[in-house]
């Protein structure tokens, strides 16, 4: 098991449930609701479930859904969703700031230029990737953007 992703769940339905797999996918819920249980409580309130679930048999699906609801219903109810959507505007802002920074960075003149020889030299083992980056950025700082106009001397 994947330690972070496990970390990270709220809920888990094991598909499948039925015919032959039926004691394999009661096994898996075992397992993973034993190792949920190793992690600390949730920051949120909710203990995280293990389901199971056949869409052929037609079981457990409503059992998701509710669990699913639950979820919702308690983070909607202590504060967390909107601290949740409030955190995640702010990832998206920084990823965002992020995306315009590369492009600008990309786009710069003398950057794009030395670029993909410092490439190949970090490839080959000729310079660090540190000194590259050095470089890269050096040529960024030092050079105007494209659309912005030199400043004059005093």
């Amino acid at each position: 098991m994947k330690r972070g992703i496990i970390e990270m769940l709220d809920g888990m339905a094991i598909n499948k449930a039925d015919g032959d797999n039926r004691a394999k996918a009661e096994r898996a819920r075992m397992e993973y609701s034993g190792a949920l249980h190793l992690f600390p409580a949730s920051a949120d309130g909710w203990t995280p479930r293990v389901l199971t679930c056949s869409s052929v048999a037609r079981e457990g699906i409503a059992e998701v859904w509710q669990m699913v609801l639950e979820h919702r219903n308690l983070l909607e109810g202590n504060g967390f969703l909107t601290k949740l959507r409030n955190l995640q505007a702010l990832q998206w802002m920084n990823e965002l700031m992020m995306l315009g920074l590369e492009e600008l960075f990309r786009g710069n003149r003398a950057v794009a230029r030395r670029l993909p020889l410092l490439r190949e030299e970090v490839h080959r083992g000729r310079m660090t990737p540190f000194a590259a980056s050095r470089e890269l950025l050096s040529l960024f700082r030092l050079q105007p953007a494209d659309h912005e106009t030199p400043k004059e001397t005093l």
